[in-house]
């Protein structure tokens, strides 16, 4: 049984650095492709949420981009600095800012969001429809068992 065991654990650590290897190839193509446009990763995911979703509020984009509140606020900053975005008072909450990309911000979010839709193109050529269906639903139980595991730690 002990042999089993090992094996059950080989298959899954080498499953697991698959997950890990596709990850770090594809943030690295992505990174090289969007330093081309003068754009980091973090950059073209603030653009990307806004042109998907204007004037949502600083919180919700950090929710969206997986990343601090601070180092949202940074980007934001950087990003306003460039004439990219911009912050406009929330009619409803003057306490509120709504977030926005400038003209020049949308051109911009458009190449990379372009950049990205070719990397993920490129990335499922390589599988059927059947195989990214299994992958998304493998994928959604592993995220769904390490939420609880994080709120285990946080508990």
């Amino acid at each position: 049984m002990a042999s089993d065991t090992s094996t059950t654990d080989k298959q899954a650590i080498r499953a697991w650095l698959s997950v890990v290897r596709a990850y770090h190839l594809c943030d690295a193509v992505m990174a090289a492709r969007l330093a081309g446009l003068g754009v980091r990763t973090a950059e073209h995911e603030v653009l990307a949420n806004l042109v998907r979703d204007p004037g949502i509020s600083q919180q919700v984009l950090a929710a969206r981009c997986f990343t601090a509140k601070s180092h949202i606020s940074a980007l934001l900053r950087s990003l306003e600095e460039r004439g990219l975005v911009r912050r406009e008072q929330d009619p409803s909450d003057a306490r509120a800012r709504r977030l926005f990309v400038t003209r020049s911000g949308d051109a911009l979010a458009k190449k990379t969001i372009a950049a990205q839709s070719e990397i993920v193109a490129a990335m499922t050529r390589a599988v059927s429809a059947r195989d990214m269906a299994v992958i998304e639903a493998a994928m959604a139980r592993v995220c769904e068992r390490l939420t609880s595991l994080q709120d285990d730690v946080h508990s």
